[in-house]
């Protein structure tokens, strides 16, 4: 998939630069929230969440640094830039689909819608290539249907991992996520997500831009009816979305990119990062995860597909009792069970177990036609034939990156 949210920190800056971004940035947030331009938001405070689609951008005149005696102290230093933003957001008003691929061309752009939302013609903010990198997300994109996605994630909430604590995220049984030092891997099933936050946000965005131009009443009602249509499909695609994140800390890049024996932490530019660089460390993080995992998910996989196999030959009633013997024999063994069952129902639920391809040795589990709804292939990972890398067209309405709303507004 690629690219969401970074973190940069710009060289120093001069004063007269920091002080027009300070005016601009006031001055910007309050026509916006003022006029209910919800295509794009400046803050200059934190992001609420992996969902805010806003930016933050704030010039800084503190810094930690090391006195005498190596302790880091708040100290007072030439103003510089710190800015974090979902770049696949700003660029495409979600992040359900699309491809925000090369880190370093990326960043570029940003850097230079900053300039043209902040009217900075000069082109006075730094080269891109010279901002630190301080955190990036990178996220990945399966397709699977809901029923899939909610045995997902009831098989991993039993899981026990013994380096990561998981954590239920906002969204509950659809999400999770897994904290770290130096990275953090979240989970979570887009369609909620988007329902809740991006949908509204996108319906009034398309409304307001695409289709101004039709200011009479008589053509309102079926660009409004077109809008919804579009944003329907969108969540239907985000219903069948499983979202894969990981998140890369600070001292997780300076840790990786500081020279052997150097006096002091080396954050990467962004000219250092690569996407080959992000994809590989993607791929460990997710890996080491379900390698934790791994046994805890098959053992839950395994009763989920007992149950379907049993749904399917005997249907729900029948299947129901069966999976409690079932259960039984595994957990128990077969000399347990007897006791639980005359002679005559024990070989009888025996019987239609083994007819139904079913083995309860140390849960092992034989299927012959049906499976869960969970394919038993599916790993969150690029090379599972459901990973979704669909770029979005030029000519999409989704691509409304700030830079071309700025450019309809002047001809406006």
């Amino acid at each position: 998939m690629g690219v969401d949210t970074v973190k940069l920190r710009s060289p120093v800056i001069d004063e007269t630069l920091a002080q027009f971004l300070e005016s601009q940035s006031i001055l910007r947030q309050g026509i916006e929230l003022a006029t209910g331009e919800i295509l794009y938001e400046l803050t200059t405070g934190t992001l609420d969440g992996s969902y805010d689609s806003r930016i933050s951008f704030k010039v800084m005149r503190e810094d930690y640094l090391l006195d005498a005696k190596g302790r880091p102290q708040l100290e007072e230093c030439e103003p510089y830039i710190v800015t974090e933003a979902s770049l696949h957001k700003i660029f495409y008003g979600q992040n359900i689909y699309g491809n925000p691929i090369d880190f370093q061309s990326l960043c570029a752009r940003f850097i230079d819608t900053l300039g043209v939302l902040f009217n900075d013609d000069g082109g006075l903010l730094p080269s891109a290539k010279n901002w630190e990198v301080r955190r990036i997300d990178w996220a990945e994109v399966f397709q699977l249907t809901p029923a899939a996605i909610a045995e997902f994630f009831r098989s991993i909430s039993h899981c026990k991992f013994p380096r990561r604590s998981a954590k239920s995220a906002k969204y509950g049984t659809n999400a999770v996520y897994f904290p770290g030092s130096t990275t953090t891997v979240k989970i979570y099933h887009k369609g909620p997500e988007f329902k809740e936050h991006d949908r509204p946000r996108l319906k009034q965005s398309l409304i307001k831009h695409i289709f101004k131009e039709f200011k009479e009443p008589k053509y309102y009602d079926s660009n409004f009816l077109w809008v919804d249509k579009k944003l329907n499909a969108l969540q239907r695609l985000a219903d069948n979305r499983i979202r894969v994140e990981v998140e890369i800390h600070s001292d997780k890049l300076a840790a990786d990119f500081t020279p052997p024996y150097a006096d002091k932490s080396h954050f990467p530019l962004v000219s250092e990062i690569t996407d080959e660089y992000l994809k590989n460390l993607h791929d460990t993080e997710i890996f080491k995860l379900l390698k934790e995992g791994k046994a805890d998910m098959e053992t839950v996989r395994t009763a989920d597909a007992v149950i379907a196999r049993l749904n399917a030959v005997y249907g729900k009633r029948t299947a129901n009792s069966l999976n409690h013997f079932w259960t039984l024999l595994a957990a128990r063994g077969e000399d347990i069970s007897r006791m639980q069952y005359s002679k005559a129902q024990f070989y009888s639920n025996r019987k239609k177990l083994i007819d139904a391809g079913i083995s309860w040795h140390q849960s092992n589990i034989f299927i012959l036609v049906q499976d869960t709804a969970l394919p038993r292939d599916f790993i969150p990972m690029r090379q599972s034939i459901r990973h979704c890398s669909s770029p979005v067209r030029p000519t999409s309405i989704f691509n409304i990156c700030p830079t071309f709303q700025q450019d309809e507004r002047k001809a406006a």
